[in-house]
C-alpha cells in the first residue's frame, strides 16, 4: 500500500469528521428560529394539544389584594368578558361596555354603558395577558435578554387596536417568564409595566402562571391566578353587548 495515499485517506477522514463534528456543535448550539420558539411555548404551555383545539379559557384572577376574584373568560381571538365585584365588562372584539352594573356606593341604580373608546385597546391587552399574544397575531423577535439570570427569548406583539405586548420566553422551559405591557402602544421604556412571573402551575392539559409580581397603587404588588380551565365553550352571547349601547 501506498504510504502517502493511506495518510491522504486518514487526514481526509479526519477531514470530514471535523466538518460532521462542527456542524452538529454549531447546530446544537444555533438560535431557533422565531416560529420555533412560539411551537416550543405552545407546548410549554398546552403539551400535545394543537393550536386549533384550544378555543377558549377561563380564570380567576386576584388583584390589588382582593379577596373576590375576577371572572375572567377568552374566546379565541378578542373575545372578552370580565366579571367584577361591580359588574361586567364585555369586550366584543371592537368596543367594550359594562353590561351589568351594581348599585353604586349609596345604592343608587346604574345602567349598562359603553366605555370610552379610548380604552378598548386595553381590552385586547386583557386578553393578551391570559393568553400569549403571539399565538394569535404577527410578532417580531427582538433578540435575547437575561431575566432574573435565565436566558430569555424577546419577542414583540403589536396588537390590533394599538396596545403592545413585549413576552421574554425562557431559553430552557419556553414558558413566559416576565413580559411588558404597553397599555397603550408606548414606545419608550417608561410607557410599559413589567410582569414578573412567580411561577407555574399545571392544571388539566395546562401550565399556567402561579402568578405576577407588577407594579401596584403603592409599590410591588402580587397578583394570582386560580381555577384555570381550558375550553369552557362559552357561547358568543356572553360577549355581546346590548343592541341599545350601538345606536
Amino acid at each position: 500500500m501506498n504510504p502517502s495515499f493511506s495518510l491522504k485517506a486518514a487526514l481526509s477522514s479526519i477531514f470530514i469528521f471535523l466538518i460532521i463534528l462542527t456542524g452538529a456543535l454549531l447546530s446544537q448550539n444555533a438560535e431557533p428560529s422565531k416560529d420555533e420558539i412560539i411551537q416550543k411555548a405552545w407546548k410549554a404551555m398546552f403539551g400535545d394539544a394543537k393550536n386549533k383545539d384550544i378555543k377558549s379559557l377561563y380564570v380567576e384572577s386576584y388583584f390589588h389584594g382582593s379577596t373576590i376574584p375576577s371572572r375572567q373568560t377568552v374566546k379565541r381571538p378578542n373575545l372578552f368578558r370580565n366579571e367584577v365585584s361591580s359588574g361586567v365588562l364585555v369586550f366584543d372584539g371592537k368596543r367594550a361596555a359594562w353590561v351589568e352594573r351594581k348599585p353604586d356606593e349609596n345604592g343608587k341604580p346604574r345602567s349598562p354603558e359603553l366605555i370610552e373608546p379610548a380604552s378598548w385597546k386595553h381590552f385586547e391587552v386583557d386578553i393578551a395577558l391570559l393568553f400569549p399574544a403571539f399565538f394569535d397575531y404577527p410578532s417580531e423577535y427582538l433578540g435575547k435578554e437575561a431575566v432574573e439570570g435565565a436566558e430569555t427569548y424577546k419577542i414583540r406583539v403589536n396588537l390590533p387596536l394599538g396596545g403592545k405586548m413585549i413576552y421574554f420566553v425562557d431559553a430552557e422551559s419556553f414558558l413566559v417568564l416576565k413580559r411588558l405591557v404597553g397599555w397603550d402602544g408606548g414606545t419608550e421604556a417608561k410607557d410599559y409595566w413589567d410582569n414578573i412571573m412567580t411561577g407555574y402551575d399545571r392544571y388539566d392539559g395546562i401550565v399556567f402562571p402561579a402568578g405576577i409580581l407588577y407594579p401596584g397603587r403603592s409599590g410591588r404588588e402580587t397578583g394570582f391566578y386560580r381555577n384555570v380551565r381550558i375550553n369552557v365553550d362559552p357561547p358568543d352571547e356572553l360577549f355581546k353587548i346590548p343592541d341599545e349601547l350601538l345606536k
